[in-house]
């Protein structure tokens, strides 16, 4: 009896039979393929847009606003006339200048006439030396107050012109600050309209100064192409180029100021409109890119999993360089063309054997 217990106790420890352990299945991935490309080298920061020109309208006379040649808001030609104010007062102020002006001259043709005839009466002692010099006296005394009379007939004509305001650049009207009937006032410096010239306009951005060594370096090859986002994904980028590095650094923030011009003929950009601004500096050439996707985290660092032979898995530490739209530059740790998991890393083990599901 306890011969047979002994031996079902050994059958049922030893298992009374002969099968393996079990192995795990293998887990089913994904992959993708590590390809190579060339690619843009650039900085990405935020700016915003500023009008190449911002020009305050503002009245270099005292009168009545009289009339408005131009709807608010819209678009304005260089020279276009913009706003009239009342002449009436510049007009009797300018013939009353002319009037001055003719009795001066009148004045000063009597006084040279008058010298001129008593000139030889001097040297026949018909009359005496100082009379004759009061006479001289007279003549450059007209002369001065037709120079006078002559400076008040040009002023009087400058303040008329100014009555009539016109454009000085090709811009876009703001906001009507004042409307048809007020008095204006001179040196109030009170803004009738605020005119943004916007074609072209530009980006003002600023970068670290760490990024400042390598845009000199790359600035003088060639003129840096800068491209500006906005969030609305329906709008295409507009491309412009790098023209103003500023010649300090904020030492409170530690970023310098760069600007880029854009030719905004379609109008997109819009004065004080924040933007994301990429800054191209030059291409990578070759450049070997994986999937956000295919990149994982660990103590050591960013890793990728590469699929050697047998379909072993490998754990493969890698450098990553910019990112290039949903791909990263990797500068170390990869070939191209190596085969990476792309989906389903959660279930591998380094150097243990994957199942491949498929491939994008």
């Amino acid at each position: 009896m306890n011969k047979w217990y002994l031996l079902l106790t050994l059958c049922i420890f030893s298992g009374c039979g002969s099968k393996e352990p079990h192995k795990p299945e293998a887990p089913l991935v994904t992959i993708t393929e590590a390809k190579i490309d060339d690619v843009p080298l650039y900085i990405d920061t935020i700016g915003h847009i500023e009008p190449i020109e911002s020009v305050n309208i503002e009245s270099q006379v005292t009168g009545v606003l009289e009339s408005t040649h131009f709807e608010r808001g819209s678009f304005v030609q260089k020279g276009q006339l913009l706003f009239t104010i009342d002449q009436r007062p510049f007009v009797a102020a300018l013939e009353k200048a002319e009037a001055a002006l003719a009795q001066n001259l009148a004045n000063l043709a009597f006084a040279n006439e008058t010298a001129a005839r008593n000139k030889p009466l001097v040297a026949e002692d018909y009359i005496s030396q100082n009379s004759y010099d009061n006479l001289i006296t007279n003549v450059v005394s007209g002369e001065a107050l037709v120079k006078g009379a002559i400076a008040e007939v040009e002023s009087a004509k400058i303040n008329l012109d100014y009555c009539s305001i016109y454009s000085r650049v090709n811009a876009l009207s703001g906001d009507l600050l004042i409307d048809t009937g007020n008095l204006i006032t001179e040196g109030s410096k009170e803004t009738l309209v605020t005119l943004n010239q916007i074609t072209p306009i530009f980006a003002n951005y600023y970068i670290s100064e760490k990024d400042l060594p390598r845009v000199k370096r790359y600035a003088k090859k060639c003129p840096l192409k800068t491209i500006v986002t906005l969030d609305d994904k329906e709008v295409n980028p507009e491309e412009g180029e790098l023209f103003f590095i500023d010649n300090a650094i904020d030492n409170t923030t530690g970023m310098i100021q760069l600007k880029s011009t854009f030719a905004n003929e379609e109008r997109v950009l819009w004065p004080q409109q924040f933007v994301k601004v990429r800054l191209i500096l030059d291409t990578l050439e070759d450049a070997i890119l994986v999937p956000l996707e295919a990149i994982q985290n660990g103590q050591q660092g960013k890793y990728v999993y590469v699929i050697g032979l047998n379909q072993i898995a490998e754990k493969r530490h890698i450098k990553l360089g910019q990112r290039h739209e949903n791909d990263y530059v990797v500068t170390e740790g990869l070939k191209s063309h190596e085969k990476v998991i792309l989906e389903g890393q959660i279930s591998v083990i380094a150097g243990h054997p994957v199942t491949v599901k498929g491939k994008k």
